[in-house]
This record gives C-alpha cells, sequence and structure tokens, in this order.
C-alpha cells in the first residue's frame, strides 16, 4: 500500500504494510463473550447436583436439625443460590480478570450487574429486612439471569467488533505503529532495531482460517544474547539460557490487540516481512522500501 505516516523525530516514513484485526481472529474473543450462558448451564448442573446430594440425607436427620435451628430450611436455600448461580459467576469474574481474559470477565460481571439490579429493584418495590426478604432477592436474581447473560453476551460481542474496527496496524520502513481504542484513542509505536524477538502464535483453528498473532518483543524485555553470554556461559548451557530467556519473553509479552498484531490475516507473510526489517534495520532508504513491498507481494 502507498502512502506515507509521520512518526516521531522521522518525519514521514514510507508505508509498507496496513492491516488490521480479521474477524476470524477475534473469534477467541467472541466466544469468550459467551461465557454467561454456559456458566448458566453450568449453574443448573451445580444446583442439581447440590439438591441431589442433599436428597441423599435421611428425612428424620433433616427434620431434627430443623426443630434443632428454626430456619434452616431458609438458610440451605440461600447458601445454595449463593453458591449457583452467584458463586459460580463472581468465580469466572476473578478468574478472567486475573488471566486476562477482558470478554469473560465483563460479560460474566455484566450478567451478574444486571440480575443483581432486577433483584435489588424487586426489594425496593417491596421493603423487608426478614430473611425471607434476602431468599427472595437471590431468587430473583437466580430467574433473572437467563434474559441478563443474554444481554450481556450481545453487548459485550457488539462492543468487542466495535473494537476491532477501531484496530490499525501500519507497518513503515521505520518500524511498527498500531492504534486503536473507545474510549480513548490509543498509538504506539516500536522502531524496528528495538524489537529483539518476534513471535508468531497460531492455534489449529487459526490455522485453518489463516489468521494468527504475531507479538514483537522489545529488546528491553527480551535482552540481547551477548548479554547473556557475558555471563560466561557456553556450549549447551549457552542454549538452555537463550531458551529459557524466550521462554519468560513468550510468557511475559502483552497479547492485547495494542500492544501485537493480532489476529492477522496471513501472518506468515507479515512474519516474514518483519523478520527482514528487523534483521536489517540501517536499510530504511526508498529503495529498500520498495524492496520489502515487492517480496510482500510475492509471498
Amino acid at each position: 500500500m502507498e502512502g506515507s505516516i509521520r512518526t516521531p523525530g522521522t518525519g514521514r516514513a514510507p508505508i509498507i504494510l496496513e492491516t488490521n484485526p480479521d474477524p476470524r481472529g477475534f473469534l477467541s474473543r467472541y466466544l469468550l463473550a459467551l461465557t454467561p450462558l454456559f456458566l448458566l448451564i453450568l449453574s443448573f448442573i451445580a444446583t442439581a447436583g447440590i439438591r441431589w446430594f442433599l436428597s441423599l440425607f435421611p428425612t428424620g436427620l433433616a427434620n431434627q436439625m430443623s426443630n434443632f435451628l428454626p430456619g434452616m430450611g431458609d438458610m440451605v436455600e440461600m447458601t445454595i443460590l449463593l453458591a449457583s448461580p452467584v458463586g459460580i459467576f463472581t468465580l469466572f469474574v476473578m478468574a478472567g480478570w486475573i488471566l486476562r481474559f477482558t470478554e469473560m470477565w465483563t460479560s460474566s460481571a455484566l450478567a451478574l450487574g444486571l440480575s443483581s439490579l432486577a433483584g435489588f429493584l424487586f426489594v425496593t418495590l417491596s421493603p423487608d429486612t426478614s430473611l425471607n426478604s434476602i431468599l427472595d432477592f437471590l431468587y430473583w436474581i437466580a430467574y433473572a439471569m437467563l434474559p441478563a447473560s443474554v444481554a450481556a453476551a450481545i453487548i459485550v460481542i457488539v462492543w468487542t467488533e466495535k473494537f476491532r474496527r477501531t484496530i490499525m496496524y501500519t507497518v513503515t520502513g521505520e518500524g511498527v505503529i498500531t492504534r486503536g481504542g473507545i474510549w480513548r484513542m490509543q498509538e504506539h509505536m516500536l522502531p524496528h532495531h528495538q524489537i529483539g524477538r518476534l513471535i508468531l502464535e497460531q492455534s489449529p483453528l487459526g490455522r485453518r482460517l489463516h489468521t494468527g498473532t504475531i507479538i514483537p518483543v522489545g529488546t528491553a524485555q527480551w535482552g540481547s544474547e551477548m548479554s547473556i553470554r557475558g555471563l560466561g556461559l557456553s556450549g549447551q548451557k549457552d542454549n538452555v539460557s537463550v531458551g529459557l530467556g524466550y521462554a519468560k519473553a513468550r510468557q511475559e509479552a502483552s497479547r492485547s490487540p495494542l500492544d501485537c498484531l493480532y489476529g492477522v490475516r496471513d501472518p506468515e507473510k507479515i512474519m516474514a516481512l518483519l523478520q527482514q526489517l528487523v534483521s536489517r534495520p540501517e536499510e530504511r532508504g526508498e529503495e529498500q522500501v520498495s524492496y520489502l513491498k515487492k517480496i510482500y507481494e510475492k509471498l
């Protein structure tokens, strides 16, 4: 693609390639947005399992416990509802936050929030501080969880697609530029000479759909092989150290669509182009840019 783009301190740099995440490359994120629907099924199974387990206790023992602890039946129901669905949805909100699966925790939190709002409105319309009102509140959350989960999944999918369309990746003779964002537009430029390692990730489905993610790891994060050799390592030990450094860089590299080339079409071609740019960062003239464009078009 012809054209140029202004880069910090370099004037206008010729554009070699412009692309954005392919919808098929975002498929995993769309599926994560459906987490509340999966949790609904899990909640039904968990509730049925808990009730089946409680039914195994002798009826006489349950009656004796009820006589000893008045209101025990309501407390048991509250415990069940707190475990499923409230506990299950809360657990996946926390797991999605820790694992950085944005669509998972946002859709789960939104579903739980919408159903809780419905329960809150019900309690507000019928104010009562008794144990039964709390139990009714939890029942109302359970009843409202189905429409709340469907609404949350649709909202997050639409939001994810809108976010995907704002993202643009630009490869110039100077570096890789990523830009995008809904609430706040972000732009990040990583010069080729500051890229220490390129990582290509493709799932089995991604290989079939010809999509993948290219993660440029900066030299500050990757470190140089010479610094590892400087520790007095050699031979097999040196290879092991380099391998450990690569594994660590792979683990710590950000997979955010604004930090890497996420879910792009034909990632092998883009990877080959970037490897040539990274290996020869000193050649940045118009002839070199034209040469790389021809190579990319032939791949």
